[in-house]
């Protein structure tokens, strides 16, 4: 079995990590490129979410280097992020790719998940598996820590590509790391290293903007044009409603936590019940970062996206009730970075001059 599976973000080193502590031949996908997408694009339906035409390139190309097997989660719901994976089986099928699919959901029955699961974990026992999955769910509680403090140490760059730079050879050690008291060194190491970056002083000087959207474009740096690199660049600390840690929470009910619940509950007098995906979370992260007092949001949402495009219809009015200024950034293969950036920056310039005003009196 030459595994692979679908990429966002740095999750694929926890996820290696996993599969590779299993005993499988991992077979990662290339990192996203404009080819990536322009494969997705040609073979997915034109309606589809921007994640499923992405998502189905990461597969072909890992299948063009001999992978097999594709691990996918699945599911029910009002977001179409559940019917992903059947979708691009029938495609992949169509176009003549002969993969196996491995896919972790409970729309078949709890039956059909343990199966499931028994070919992920591969044969071994469940001493291996409770040690396998304890370092992978470190190594992801150390990607997040990892990217929350490289968001307050880019306005502070001695030069540019400094942080990028600590953040590649942090992540070829964490990679490697086969312990967990290894992956708490190597994130001691890279705490000591930022420290020396981070001007405490002006953090509460900078301008300081929320990220809030739909989990994959939010949190994959392709899809989102590294949208949280080029406003660390610009000055800015940039700060996501949610890691991988709360992906992970949020939609793994073995890991889920009841303050992942509590956290939507703020949302309720502008949507009372879930409309799928994000959704609902979309505008209780937006008043999170309002109470927080935070200077603005960036709502990122793929274009047709139905649970961000409720979201959107209501954030005008959290917007004006908690005097946050919002920017929401519909992306799809059509989006290029320069419209992007020239927006970004707008709304960079305008919540500056709101901040100035704002400490003048």
């Amino acid at each position: 079995m030459k595994i692979t599976y679908p990429p966002f973000g740095d999750a694929r080193i926890a996820i290696e990590s996993f599969l590779r502590d299993f005993g499988h031949e991992v077979i990662p996908p290339p990192p996203s490129t404009n080819r990536t997408l322009s494969i997705g694009v040609k073979y997915a339906p034109e309606f589809a979410c921007l994640p499923l035409k992405i998502t189905l390139g990461n597969y072909i190309e890992a299948i063009e280097k001999g992978a097999d097997t594709i691990l996918m989660l699945g599911g029910i719901g009002p977001c179409r992020f559940g019917y992903y994976a059947e979708v691009q089986k029938r495609i992949l099928k169509d176009l003549g790719y002969d993969v196996e699919w491995i896919i972790l959901d409970l729309s078949n029955g709890w039956m059909n998940l343990f199966k499931n699961i028994k070919k992920v974990v591969n044969g071994n026992n469940i001493i291996k598996v409770i040690k396998v999955l304890r370092l992978a769910w470190e190594k992801v509680l150390a990607i997040d820590e990892i990217e929350k403090i490289a968001r307050r140490a880019r306005p502070f760059e001695r030069y540019k590509g400094e942080v990028d730079n600590i953040i590649r050879e942090t992540y070829k050690k964490l990679d490697q790391a086969d312990s967990i008291s290894h992956v708490k060194e190597i994130l001691l190491d890279y705490r000591e290293t930022m420290d020396n970056i981070i001007d405490k002083n002006r953090l509460e000087d900078l301008v300081k903007i929320g990220i809030v959207g739909e989990f994959y474009v939010v949190l994959d740096h392709f899809t989102n044009f590294e949208i949280a690199r080029r406003l660390g660049e610009l000055g800015v600390l940039a700060e996501n409603a949610f890691y991988i840690e709360d992906i992970v929470r949020i939609y793994i009910p073995i890991f889920r936590s009841k303050d992942i619940d509590e956290r939507t509950k703020v949302a309720l007098p502008y949507i009372k019940r879930s409309v799928g995906g994000e959704g609902q979370r979309t505008i209780a992260h937006t008043i999170e970062f309002a109470e927080k007092g935070f200077d603005g949001v960036i709502h990122l949402s793929p274009f047709t996206c139905m649970p961000e495009i409720v979201a959107d219809g209501v954030l005008e009015r959290v917007s004006k009730d908690y005097d946050i200024p919002v920017l929401t950034l519909s992306i799809d293969e059509q989006t290029g970075l320069a419209g992007v950036t020239t927006r970004i920056e707008a709304f960079i310039d305008m919540l500056k001059t709101k901040k100035k005003r704002r400490m003048a009196g």
